[in-house]
């Protein structure tokens, strides 16, 4: 039998590896001020996607939150609502939508580097759980990982 794995999964050291990051990225944007700065588009062409990226990243990630949360207690699969466009949509609205969003709003391109750092360590965590679900839901999860993408909810769309 597979020892439970915390509802937390592996976003401890997401977040962790992703703050420290992320932390080093704003003081050199601070220290070098104001070369980061995105300075080919105006100011305003920045801020309009990064709301849109900011408004659809909150909710996706309360809702994922909330499911997660629920089926967690329940001891079910998730995979309806959000979970039907990504696997992780956790991860991913931070990953794709809060983070490039604020980076937008901040006009600073190496904070754009913040999301890509947090893709990659995410694909390298985001096994870990894979292989837990895997192991818990058998071949319901098997089934579901082939056909939801992991993480870019941009799969969905295409159906």
């Amino acid at each position: 039998m597979t020892k439970k794995m915390s509802m937390w999964g592996t976003s401890p050291i997401f977040t962790v590896l992703s703050i420290c990051y992320g932390t080093v990225i704003v003081v050199i944007s601070c220290c070098f001020y104001p070369f980061f700065q995105i300075k080919f588009l105006p100011y305003w062409l920045l801020v309009i996607p990064g709301i849109f990226l900011i408004a659809i990243g909150i909710p996706f990630f309360i809702v994922s939150a909330k499911m997660v949360t629920l089926a967690y207690k329940a001891d079910e699969l998730v995979t309806n609502g959000v979970y039907r466009c990504c696997r992780h949509p956790l991860y991913a609205s931070w990953v794709f939508f809060i983070i490039p969003g604020i980076s937008l709003l901040v006009n600073s391109w190496i904070w754009l580097t913040i999301p890509v750092f947090m893709y990659f360590i995410l694909c390298k965590l985001v096994k870990k759980e894979e292989i837990y679900l895997e192991s818990v839901f058998g071949s319901e999860y098997l089934h579901y990982k082939q056909r939801i993408p992991c993480l870019f909810p941009i799969g969905y769309l295409k159906k």
